[in-house]
């Protein structure tokens, strides 16, 4: 039954979207497209709103007021620079999302008019990363939570009058994950294999470590932050959790590199503490302290072919009296200081108990 009302529109689309396809699989790009669709309609469900249909890479979503709707997209805009920080502008997913307000025809779950016309061609004049809005959605904003400032006044196809535009002005806040457990997982030999490998090898090497990694974070609640080169960052809520992922993560990894003869272990470094996010920077000391347990796991157990996770003593703390607890093994200093040539690093390890954790 068709219905004429009110609505507050939002339409995404994916920058870059046709050079981006030619690059993967029918696959890969499906896998894409989905886990897009699932990002996109988990926040807009939980601002009040719902996904229309799907075009492609583009989305169109209602939602009760503008102002839900602009929510909404801020969200999307922060969460997916959050996902993909570290990552250079050339490899990110991008999306700009526009938003209007007007007289909408339902029917047979579609939305039809003008309204859904000027949504579509402001999308179109809207850069990566922003998010623009029609006059009459802007009028409509609620400007004490959301931010905006004026663009300037378009001509656009098919419309009859000029349309004044207006962006959001998306304030760069830091982002705190409090008490986090977090995980430095780094690729042992990556240099000298990626030097003496075909791309295609080296490709297939990244795309399992990283898919590894994905399945480990979705069966044990964890997220992976940042991904530079061979190097990622993941957190977790819970010790118990980081543990019993980096147990799943080496052991299917010790099969994966013996499997196809890989000289690729992995070196872990597990911390617990806060970190920082910053726009597309992630930060923070507890950070650093997983580094330098990532680094030490090179000097505790050397070899190319092994697997190594070395904990901090706050993760020892935590999981005090469960299981992991007689997985942890401390490590004797004496052993290793000198086999510890930074200075900063040698500090570290003689003023704090490391342990290693009988995961590999």
């Amino acid at each position: 039954m068709a219905n004429l009302r009110s609505t507050a529109i939002v339409k995404t689309d994916i920058c870059g979207y046709t050079a981006r396809v030619k690059k993967l699989s029918q696959s890969e790009l499906s896998n894409l497209l989905n886990e897009h669709k699932i990002f996109i309609s988990e926040i807009s469900t939980r601002n009040e709103g719902s996904i229309i249909k799907g075009e492609g890479d583009s989305f169109w979503m209602v939602f009760p007021s503008v102002t839900g709707a602009a929510m909404a997209a801020i969200e999307m805009q922060q969460e997916l620079r959050n996902q993909q920080s570290g990552k250079p502008n050339d490899e990110r997913l991008a999306i700009r999302v526009s938003i209007t307000l007007g007289d909408v025809l339902h029917q047979d779950n579609d939305i039809f008019g003008d309204t859904v016309n000027l949504t579509a061609r402001i999308e179109s004049v809207t850069p990566p990363d922003e998010i623009y809005l029609s006059q009459a959605a802007w009028l409509a904003l609620n400007k004490a939570e959301v931010q905006t400032s004026f663009v300037k006044e378009f001509s656009l196809k098919g419309m009859s009058e000029p349309e004044k535009v207006y962006k959001v002005d998306q304030n760069y806040k830091t982002r705190i994950f409090k008490n986090q457990a977090i995980i430095k997982v780094d690729l042992r030999g990556f240099i000298a294999y990626q030097e003496s490998s075909s791309v295609k090898d080296v490709e297939y090497l990244l795309t399992n470590f990283e898919n590894f990694e994905k399945t480990i974070c979705e069966e044990y609640g964890g997220t992976i932050r940042s991904i530079v080169g061979d190097s990622h960052l993941l957190t977790f809520s819970e010790a118990h959790s980081a543990l019993a992922a980096m147990e799943s993560l080496c052991e299917n990894w010790r099969l994966f590199i013996h499997t196809h003869k890989i000289p690729c272990g992995l070196s872990v470094g597990v911390a617990k503490g806060n970190l920082y996010i910053f726009r597309s920077c992630t930060y923070g000391k507890d950070i650093n302290i997983a580094d330098r347990l990532e680094y030490l796991s090179k000097i505790v157990s050397p070899g190319n072919h092994r697997n190594s996770v070395i904990v901090s003593d706050r993760i020892k703390r935590e999981v005090s009296g469960s299981k992991w607890e007689y997985k942890l093994i401390k490590i004797d200093k004496n052993a290793i200081l000198d086999n510890i040539l930074d200075y900063s690093q040698f500090d570290f390890f003689k003023e704090n108990d490391v342990y290693r954790c009988v995961v590999a």
